[in-house]
């Protein structure tokens, strides 16, 4: 069977937060606050912090990344990063929606786009919806832990 050079997979988190408090931790810097395992390398960003534009590198066991936050929407709560890989693009769509006061759902997309033939296969073993979702629900654990305890979860 063919697999297809573009590979899509959708995640709804449910996060224990007010929305602008959600938001501004989905930063490179932040993240490192309530993330176990995150690190980055800032190449560029006029204030410090995620804003369009914004430029860091992050590397583990398969390589090191370049990312572009190509999209920061404070009054819509959007963000779109573009992380670069060897043989493959990633577009990661984050959309916020205030659930009450409290709660913030966080509509995630990933789509992966194979730039060469040969790279098809890997992305989509390497991104099977089980290996997703796992990745997805320890980012939601992750966040959920850090905004009740204000420290982060270490598994």
């Amino acid at each position: 069977m063919v697999k297809a050079r573009k590979l899509v997979r959708r995640y709804q988190q449910t996060i224990e937060g007010n929305i602008k408090e959600v938001f501004k931790l989905l930063c490179p810097v932040r993240e490192k606050e309530w993330l176990q395992g995150w690190d980055y390398k800032m190449i560029f960003s006029e204030g410090g912090y995620a804003e369009k534009g914004c430029v860091f590198e992050t590397s583990n066991a398969y390589g090191s990344y370049h990312w572009i936050i190509s999209r920061h929407d404070e009054e819509s709560y959007v963000v779109q990063f573009v992380k670069t890989m060897k043989d493959i693009i990633v577009l990661i769509d984050i959309q916020l929606y205030e659930a009450d006061a409290k709660v913030t759902l966080c509509d995630i997309q990933y789509s992966f786009i194979a730039l060469k033939e040969e790279a098809v296969e890997a992305m989509h073993k390497e991104n099977t919806e089980a290996i997703f979702c796992s990745h997805m629900k320890k980012w939601e654990d992750s966040l959920n832990y850090y905004l009740k305890h204000n420290t982060m979860l270490i598994s």
